[in-house]
């Protein structure tokens, strides 16, 4: 399979977490981001960050990424960035391709950004300056919130659409947010049959609008779940309002007691002496995989499970 895109959404470390090797993989992929991971700020902060210690952060894997960008982008002829790097910002059409099926039937394919506003990257500018260091030591380097810059993809085949809401936020988000794009004039037209939901479907993320307008009745929903600490996404609440909006809600794992205890004797209570629990990391994995035929009128999605990948409403059940 030959990959022809790579998007970074966003900078949160679970969305850019292995991408550097991605972008060195990929090596005729155009990457797709936030023009603000290119702006002379946002790189000087990852300058900074590499030589204080943050080997695991999120600002690490994008510096990789960009750096393979900006070498492959200097070995073209003319050094032509653009060949390499495409900017998202709100309602631009970032590939398209034509009508080629010689049968009559509509095979045109485009991809568009539906963020981030203008304002939005401004004031993530804002954010990434107040992180520099006043005293001498940096700032934990993490994205603002609510969420400013997150890239919203609309993607159509035919007349089949796909909505991916990344981490798109709404609550407190004055300057971009889903409001923003759902009232939007110039975004494509249509209602999308399968949305990825926003922000592993927490409130935050959540604007009825968006289900009213932007897609067809019970579309197919797709969340992946998060975990820190004590902090787990979807929540209970969460998973009912979703499943309300439709039956055919699906999420890549379950939720698990990841905890261990198990351990006895000096070296138990030496481990629980230095932290304070033990759990184990990224011991589910699944995936949810929805394809429907596209020259049949009457076609519906066909969704099919693989791992611990499954339907919603089983999220918390063990």
């Amino acid at each position: 399979m030959v990959v022809r895109q790579v998007f970074a959404t966003h900078w949160h470390n679970d969305h850019v977490r292995g991408l550097a090797q991605t972008m060195k993989e990929c090596a005729g992929a155009k990457f797709i981001c936030p023009g603000v991971f290119f702006d002379r700020e946002f790189i000087a902060l990852t300058e900074l960050w590499k030589q204080q210690e943050g080997n695991s952060s999120p600002l690490v894997e994008l510096t990789g990424a960009m750096e393979s960008v900006t070498q492959r982008a200097s070995s073209i002829k003319g050094g032509c960035r653009d060949s390499a790097i495409r900017f998202a910002v709100a309602n631009k059409r970032l590939w398209y391709r034509p009508h080629s099926n010689g049968h009559g039937r509509d095979s045109s394919a485009e991809i568009y950004s539906l963020s981030p506003s203008d304002a939005a990257v401004a004031k993530s500018l804002e954010a990434i300056k107040a992180l520099f260091p006043q005293a001498g030591t940096l700032t934990q380097p993490v994205a603002n919130r609510p969420n400013q810059i997150s890239v919203v993809l609309w993607m159509r085949i035919a007349d089949v659409s796909c909505l991916l809401g990344a981490d798109m936020e709404e609550r407190g988000n004055t300057l971009g947010g889903w409001r923003l794009i759902v009232e939007s004039a110039e975004r494509p037209c249509g209602q999308a049959s399968v949305f990825k939901v926003p922000h592993h479907g927490s409130v935050t993320g959540e604007f009825g609008e968006v289900w009213d307008q932007m897609l067809v009745r019970e579309p197919i929903a797709l969340l992946t779940p998060f975990r820190s600490g004590r902090v787990t996404l979807p929540a209970p609440g969460d998973v009912d309002r979703v499943c309300g909006r439709t039956p055919h809600a699906f999420i890549t794992s379950r939720i698990r007691d990841r905890s261990s205890r198990s351990k006895s004797g000096s070296v138990n209570r030496s481990i629980h002496e230095a932290v304070r629990y033990i759990r184990k990391v990224n011991d589910s994995f699944g995936q949810v995989r929805a394809r429907r035929r596209l020259r049949s009128e009457s076609a519906e999605w066909l969704v099919e499970t693989f791992g611990d990948a499954r339907p919603l409403r089983q999220f918390y059940n063990q």
